[in-house]
């Protein structure tokens, strides 16, 4: 009997032990191997990355430069605008990814609408070469631009040495953007429907859908005479006049608001053109300059 007690002394002993280093382990994460997480990065295995980033020490270290680098690199690459940023900005200048860190996070901002924190973190760069000068202000004008920032974007531009190749290229595509926003004449909706209210199909004219417009001026304006001939002929309560009046007023408002509809979705799609152009043009110089 007193053999059997020790023994079950023993077990319990061993069981309370197991649990608490069973607890210690899961309270303690895996020390964080820096080394292979970058290797990781390098391969492309951006989730493998961020998983060993989350759980492992290295999500205790929140002051490390090379942690939040990674991190925010890691995420950038999975498209993960808004929550890379967070991770680039807090990198530190003593540290050597501090530049492509703040010109990628202020990139992100620029992606995602945020102009005015990508201008506030571009603004804020410490710059050294006239190469570094010439790509900060080079990026600065572009997110002007897609402010719709004329004079600033103008004020900034000279200012970019275009002889740098990273730069050049880009340079030119958006001058050549800016130059044709200038030209770029701005249709309204509203006067689209205006016009086709006064003359169906004028407001699509209006659009340049000149087949549409000649399409919907026949069909309207056909209806519309067959209604009035119905009308003199049999009077108002007849009932080719009451269908056709009926289709007549119907083509007459659908035109009004296709009119409508057809000038908002060609300025949407315009703006949208040039929204994704200047990013682009934002985006190459720095590829071209950090991706080495």
């Amino acid at each position: 009997m007193e053999n059997r007690n020790i023994l079950n002394i023993q077990i319990g002993l061993i069981v309370i032990f197991l649990s608490f280093t069973s607890l210690s382990f899961s309270q303690n994460p895996i020390n964080c191997d820096l080394k292979f997480i970058e290797h990781l990065v390098k391969s492309g295995d951006f989730e493998e990355a961020l998983y060993l980033l989350d759980s492992t020490d290295c999500s205790l270290d929140q002051l490390s430069d090379n942690v939040n680098y990674l991190r925010g690199w890691s995420l950038y690459s999975l498209k993960r605008l808004s929550p890379s940023s967070e991770s680039l900005i807090k990198v530190r200048p003593s540290s050597e990814f501090y530049l492509k860190s703040q010109f990628f996070a202020a990139c992100n901002y620029a992606h995602t609408g945020n102009y005015n924190k990508a201008i506030e973190i571009l603004s804020k760069i410490e710059v050294n070469t006239e190469k570094q000068i010439s790509l900060k202000n080079y990026e600065i004008a572009g997110v002007y631009l897609l402010q719709g920032n004329a004079t600033l974007y103008e004020e900034s531009f000279p200012k970019i040495n275009r002889s740098f190749y990273e730069i050049s290229e880009s340079f030119d595509n958006l001058h050549k953007i800016s130059e044709n926003l200038k030209k770029h004449k701005i249709k309204s909706p509203a006067i689209a429907g205006i016009l086709s209210g006064i003359i169906p199909g004028s407001g699509k004219f209006y659009s340049g859908k000149r087949g549409e417009a000649i399409s919907a001026f026949i069909a309207t304006t056909g209806l519309g005479l067959v209604t009035w001939e119905n009308y003199r002929k049999s009077g108002l309560k007849s009932f080719k006049t009451i269908a056709f009046g009926t289709a007549f007023a119907f083509s007459y408002v659908a035109n009004i608001y296709g009119s409508v509809v057809t000038v908002n979705i060609l300025e949407t799609e315009y703006s949208d053109n040039v929204k994704n152009s200047i990013l682009f043009n934002l985006h190459i110089p720095l590829r071209n300059t950090f991706d080495k």
